[in-house]
């Protein structure tokens, strides 16, 4: 037994090591933007949708449209890319949109199928 512990202690600083180097792999791979499609990145960190070289915040002030949206939605109940929460004032954070008629910050076009971002309604926890 106490062979075994000692060994264990040996590798002790190597196994940290791994860890540190994993760790960063993994910090650096989840702050990347990630692409959607060839057009289209979604920045998590950021909170932004980026289409055919525009960049859109995703929370704000938006205008629902039927046609020719900023971005186009699919409303789903499972594996969304985002979820999303309806308020009244102060949308200020991510994943938090005001719905008005005048001066939206962006327009969204729901879709049944194809959509830039699929999207979760819930009353808690917006974002990613």
């Amino acid at each position: 037994m106490k062979k075994f512990i000692l060994t264990l202690l040996a590798f002790l600083p190597l196994t940290d090591f791994c860890q540190t180097q994993w760790q960063t792999a993994c910090i650096e791979t989840l702050d990347r933007p990630e692409t959607v499609y060839d057009n289209i990145t979604i920045d998590k960190k950021a909170c932004t949708i980026t289409k055919n070289g525009k960049t859109y915040k995703l929370y704000g002030k938006i205008q629902f449209v039927e046609n020719w949206g900023d971005i186009k939605i699919q409303i789903v109940e499972n594996w969304p890319d985002m979820k999303i929460k309806f308020v009244d004032n102060w949308a200020d954070g991510c994943g938090k949109f005001q719905v008005v008629d005048n001066w939206p910050e962006l327009k969204v076009q729901i879709v049944n199928n194809w959509g830039d971002i699929k999207v979760k309604i819930v009353e808690n926890w917006p974002g990613f």
